[in-house]
């Protein structure tokens, strides 16, 4: 009888022969994947990054100790027969840091946070982050682990305390994002991580002169919600946003335009948002 190790090592096999056919080719950089012990989202974040694998990222694993403990076998079991994959050794996190395109926190936990907003680094995977937004660059974490209004948290019974309890831990997500990680939902984690670098791969666009005499563009939205292509496709061609005819944005969109400097302007004024 086929026992489930062995049947594990078939399904690691046939994800070797097929993973490059899909495009995990290595070719789009390193990323520097850090795993804290959040539970929730977490056969999600597994899967996201399984995900930027298949678009051909190359991922190096490093985990805080608590999720050494929890959750590494796991995850390492999860991307078994994925190429590309590898782990950081504590000695040696800042040498792949230099070369990292991006750092991915696919769950961040509530005690990495504090530490983070803290300007704590008492680990490999708190270095690793803030030491990655010292060198400037991109930094995208999943919140959902410890963000209190998340439903997930809700469903673990961790959404009954105090309001100031609340309060405080939306401070903190506030104030790494202050720092410039930019905090996404799990189920969009790869999609951020992908538009955070075609917007760092895209050109600088010109600042304007004021005495120019040629009108700033405008680009205008007709649809119902705004998303991060938009934003990104303003930014490359210098021009403002007109977002008066759709409902609402995206996250992704609003986190863009913040960090880019998108004009946001509203109805036939052409005034900004």
């Amino acid at each position: 009888m086929i026992q489930e190790e062995q049947i594990q090592e078939i399904i690691a096999k046939v994800i070797r022969r097929l993973a490059p056919r899909l495009g995990a080719l290595g070719d789009k950089g390193e990323l520097m994947v850090v795993f804290t012990a959040a539970t929730v989202g977490f056969r999600e974040a597994v899967q996201q990054v399984r995900d930027l694998i298949l678009d051909g990222f190359q991922v190096r694993l490093a985990f805080s100790p608590a999720a050494e403990h929890l959750i590494s076998s796991e995850i390492k079991q999860q991307l078994d027969g994925f190429p590309h994959v590898s782990m950081v050794e504590p000695a040696t996190w800042l040498s792949f840091l230099k070369d990292a395109r991006a750092v991915v926190v696919p769950l961040l936990s509530l005690n990495t946070l504090s530490k983070l907003s803290m300007l704590i680094a008492d680990n490999t995977a708190t270095n690793i982050i803030l030491h990655a937004l010292l060198m400037g660059k991109p930094v995208v974490v999943a919140r959902n682990g410890a963000d209190p209004s998340d439903k997930g948290r809700e469903e673990l019974g961790f959404h009954k305390g105090k309001v100031a309890l609340k309060q405080a831990i939306a401070q903190r997500l506030q104030t790494v994002e202050d720092y410039g990680c930019i905090s996404t939902d799990i189920r969009q984690l790869r999609n951020t991580v992908k538009f955070m670098l075609m917007s760092e791969d895209a050109p600088d666009v010109k600042q304007r002169e004021i005495t120019s005499s040629s009108p700033v563009p405008t680009l205008s939205i007709s649809k119902r919600f705004v998303t991060a292509d938009e934003v990104l496709h303003a930014w490359r061609t210098g021009a403002n946003l007109n977002v008066g005819y759709a409902s609402g944005m995206t996250p992704l969109a609003q986190d863009l335009a913040r960090r880019y400097g998108v004009v946001l302007t509203t109805g036939n004024d052409g005034l900004p948002t």
